[in-house]
């Protein structure tokens, strides 16, 4: 039996008390006692390897971060982090193209887990075209490495100028940032887009104490150009019950217009471009 370091303990008591789950509930998630699980966290008791991914999985874990407590119990990581490119992911691929073909003549992108675009369709990118390159205006706002599409909604040089709800749509962005750091307290890098929206010059100042609220069904994207209104709303697909890291945190985001107009719009510009 692999022998486990103090910080295995550690990290699990953590996570058991950010999902606010007493030993006693956790011991039975897991079909272990109450005792068990308290040796485990002072580092009296070593776990297996099976143990680590049952107490993982019952915390409800992300992937990414179950091998994290795999390694720190003295283990192998056994969540594969992969790239669509790879043979062995060409049936979750094909799907995807197959979602954002169908999408047509509405926008449809898919997003890593650092919200930077990995796909999208025609209709995506001669939507974004309409106001900026949005390639050309990730170089000009210095080629962020993550939460790439983020930072063109907040950057000038983006697709900032052109967003009408700009405090609606970016008080979104904060309320999903925050909501994923609840999610994964661990995630290293969330808070410096969340400190990023909030120290921004258009951002109201009350965001730091309270969550931007938006009574609304659905947040919309409105955007302005020559005269032309978009207005659009989104729904979001994950893959169920994925077993690797990348397809755990993909995201697909499916546009739909919010009226008529932009119907109509969306349907002249694909027709446009074909």
């Amino acid at each position: 039996m692999a022998e486990a370091t103090p910080i295995f303990g550690t990290l699990l008591k953590q996570w058991r008390q950010h999902r606010h789950v007493s030993q006693l509930e956790l011991a039975t998630r897991a079909g272990v006692s109450q005792r068990h699980v308290s040796f485990l966290e002072t580092g009296r008791a070593n776990p297996s390897r099976p143990m680590v991914l049952a107490l993982a999985s019952s915390l409800e874990v992300p992937l990414r971060e179950q091998n994290s407590l795999l390694q720190s119990a003295g283990f192998n990581a056994v969540f594969n982090e992969g790239n669509l490119d790879e043979d062995s992911f060409l049936c979750f691929k094909n799907a995807i193209e197959q979602m954002l073909e169908h999408q047509g003549p509405y926008p449809a992108i898919v997003l890593d887990g650092r919200w930077n675009l990995v796909m999208a369709n025609d209709a995506a990118m001669a939507f974004f075209s309409i106001f900026v390159d949005p390639f050309q205006a990730l170089i000009d706002i210095g080629a962020p490495a993550e939460f790439q599409m983020a930072r063109l909604c907040l950057h000038e040089k983006g697709f900032a100028p052109y967003i009408s709800n700009w405090e609606v749509l970016v008080g979104s962005f904060l309320g999903r940032a925050r909501r994923a750091l609840l999610e994964n307290p661990r995630n290293p890098i969330l808070p410096d887009l969340i400190e990023e929206i909030l120290s921004h010059e258009r951002s109201p100042e009350d965001w730091r104490t309270i969550w931007s609220a938006h009574p609304e069904p659905a947040v919309e994207m409105v955007m302005e150009k020559d005269g032309k209104t978009w207005r659009l709303f989104t729904m979001v697909a994950h893959f169920g019950g994925p077993a690797d890291v990348t397809l755990e945190e993909l995201s697909v985001e499916l546009f739909y217009p919010s009226d008529d107009a932009t119907r109509e719009q969306l349907q002249a510009l694909t027709t446009t471009n074909v």
